[in-house]
């Protein structure tokens, strides 16, 4: 490195002593023009300027040597030559020019420029060649080399001083490893590049055909023709989702274009940042990532887009908490309910909460929840902290444990003092949130809905309209339900008991099976005789859908037409049943592309609001054990309401059904 140095410290030396030629040369020139330039026009002007070049040229003669030149222009001694000029040889005494003629051309350049002209071919010929060495270290090109001419090259002095100085600059610096740290980048950074590449990608995403031809007018299209259901989208994720399950989906009713799902936990957590449970915001504009990721400590069982709060998700986990998330922050919750052990006081859930339901209107409005434990909590979104209402359901008529495991609920829609809720055994129940004249709160043991003989994955009451007709009042109080043994229910809440069915005297408590439960050998603890027993009714369903495939994991109204709901299976089946047309088959279905069981259905919310105008639900999303959350769209036809004739058609329909 100090001969590369010192090999460095020379090549700048000698460019500085080339420098200052290059000055002295262009400062002579400038000299001997403005020298050119006072002398008087005329030929005795011009004889004298070329006998004073002549003379500059000239070597001093001796003193006996007589000239035809001034004394004062002869005895002017030989000038020095330009520094550019050392290596060259000695100049030989050259003859007096002749006198200047006219005619005669004479040869008159200034002495910087007879030293530039280097020597004669002569003397070149009989000097030797230089040799070029180079070295192992230095292995560039020098910065200025002499022509075999002598001239310089002016243009490759500036570029190689350059280089030169650039080498130098290099080495001057200190030594910095190569690698070098990034800045680290900031979080306002980070979150601009997201919300801006989320925003490109909604726009490429748009479909719009640049091809039009808005002077065409096109044919009346065959409703026929089209396909009836159809795969529109298919949401996945393999960085957060590898290994998930699907366990509850909403949509959006601010936002129909947006669908919520809640994940359960991986098999195996491979990264130390990956959580337990997730919810994800899916776009229909946007393809390939979700639009917000909200994290759990445990898995989310359930979820619920709030209806009067489009920015507010709320999820319920397997250890039962209630978790709160806003899309205006970061994806942790902004508030939870106090696991059982620090309830303060009040009873909370200690079990999965499965079932999340919101009631009220936009300006009084609170959450319902039911976890496993029988224990059913009413929430303030302003503060989860403590329940404002909690209830815990008992059951003093079964047998074995009076504890009551709820796997679904929900609320009557006109009345939210009732409430409807479905049980792991399989039984059915109506309960009030209320003490009433004559009425206590939590299960009403009276009647007993009988019907099922596997847990019950889902129980909702139809959504029908407050302003309904007469016929849609009579079909008021219906709802479904769908269950591990293969088939799906419906039921009328007011419906009378079953004549056919036993009576309290007969046995104590019903069972999902009614074979099981009337036979003393197989339930010897239902018969107790010698004492006074509550008595109890049994309702059987209206209608009992069994063309399944497989377990029937969910079912859901349409939002807007009464006669039409939705429902999967384990198979991973969905089907569309249109109750006005056949009780029997389903209207449509579709099998997913994997194959794979299927957990969770639901239909989009347009419609449901004010602002969203004649718009109709027509779009369905499942999700299953594949994490795969799948979009399916239903042809228009097939989910118009028609108001008075599809209450009609389903009232006949209902009429003709066989008794059970």
């Amino acid at each position: 490195m100090s001969a590369r140095r010192a090999e460095i410290e020379a090549k700048r030396a000698k460019l500085a002593e080339l420098r200052r030629a290059r000055e002295e040369r262009a400062r002579k020139m400038q000299e001997g023009a403005a020298a050119g330039t006072r002398t008087s026009p005329g030929a005795s002007g011009a004889t004298q300027s070329i006998d004073e070049l002549l003379a500059s040229l000239l070597p001093p003669t001796a003193p006996a040597a007589k000239s035809d030149t001034p004394p004062n222009e002869a005895a002017a001694p030989f000038k020095e030559a330009s520094p550019g000029a050392q290596d060259v040889l000695p100049r030989k005494e050259a003859p007096a020019p002749p006198a200047p003629t006219e005619t005669a051309h004479t040869d008159v350049r200034a002495p910087w420029e007879a030293a530039a002209q280097g020597p004669t071919l002569e003397e070149t010929s009989s000097r030797a060649p230089e040799r070029i060495l180079y070295s192992k270290e230095v292995q560039t090109d020098p910065a200025l080399e002499l022509s075999a001419s002598g001239t310089e090259t002016l243009a490759g002095d500036e570029e190689a001083a350059a280089s030169q100085e650039r080498c130098a600059a290099e080495l001057a610096k200190p030594e910095t490893p190569m690698l070098q740290a990034s800045a680290p980048v900031s979080d306002d950074f980070t979150q601009f590049v997201q919300t801006k590449s989320m925003i490109m990608e909604r726009i490429l995403d748009e479909p719009y055909d640049v091809l039009t031809d808005y002077t065409h007018v096109p044919e009346e299209r065959d409703e026929s023709a089209h396909a009836s259901i159809q795969l529109v989208r298919t949401f996945d994720n393999d960085t957060w989702l590898s290994t998930r399950s699907v366990t509850d989906i909403d949509w959006s009713a601010k936002h129909p274009e947006l669908v919520v799902a809640a994940y359960n936990r991986k098999r195996v957590l491979a990264h130390e940042d990956d959580h337990d449970g997730l919810v994800a915001v899916w776009n229909m504009h946007v393809r390939e990532r979700p639009e917000f990721v909200f994290s759990a400590p445990t898995d989310v069982v359930s979820v619920l887009a709030s209806p009067f709060h489009p920015h507010l998700i709320v999820g319920g986990t397997y250890s039962g908490q209630v978790l709160l998330w806003d899309t205006r922050h970061r994806d942790v919750p902004v508030q939870r309910t106090p696991l059982a052990f620090a309830a303060h006081g009040a009873t909370t859930h200690a079990a999965p909460v499965y079932s999340l339901r919101m009631i009220g209107s936009a300006h009084a409005h609170q959450l319902v929840s039911a976890s496993m434990d029988g224990v059913v909590c009413t929430w303030s979104l302003d503060m989860l902290a403590r329940p404002q209402e909690s209830l815990v359901l008992r059951n003093p008529l079964h047998p074995r444990s009076a504890e009551v495991s709820v796997t679904s609920l929900d609320v009557a829609p006109h009345d939210t003092s009732r409430f409807l809720v479905a049980t792991e055994e399989g039984n059915l129940f109506s309960a009030q949130r209320f003490d009433r004249a004559g009425v206590q709160a939590g299960l009403d043991t009276s009647r007993v809905y009988v019907g099922h003989s596997a847990p019950v994955t889902r129980l909702e009451c139809h959504p029908a309209p407050v302003h309904a007709g007469s016929l849609a009042q009579g079909l008021s109080g219906l709802f479904l339900t769908t269950s591990m043994d293969w088939t799906t229910a419906l039921w009328r809440m007011d419906a009378t008991p079953s004549s056919s069915s036993a009576t309290s005297s007969t046995y104590h408590y019903p069972h999902a099976n009614p074979r099981i439960a009337t036979s003393q050998r197989t339930n010897p603890l239902a018969f107790r005789t010698g004492s006074q027993m509550p008595t109890w009714s049994a309702v059987t369903p209206l209608v009992r859908l069994e063309n399944q495939h497989d377990y029937v994991m969910d079912a859901r109204w349409h939002p807007q037409h009464p006669a039409v709901f939705a429902q999967v299976d384990a198979s991973g089946q969905l089907d569309v049943y249109h109750m006005a047309n056949s009780l029997d088959r389903p209207l449509l279905s579709v099998q997913t592309p994997s194959a794979r069981a299927l957990n969770r259905v639901a239909w989009d919310k347009r419609g449901t609001l004010p602002e969203h105008g004649t718009a109709v639900a027509q779009r369905l999303a499942t999700g299953g054990v594949d994490g795969c959350v799948h979009v399916y769209e239903v042809a228009e036809p097939h989910v118009t309401p028609r108001g008075e004739a599809d209450w009609t058609a389903m009232a006949h329909a209902l009429q003709q059904a066989p008794p059970l």
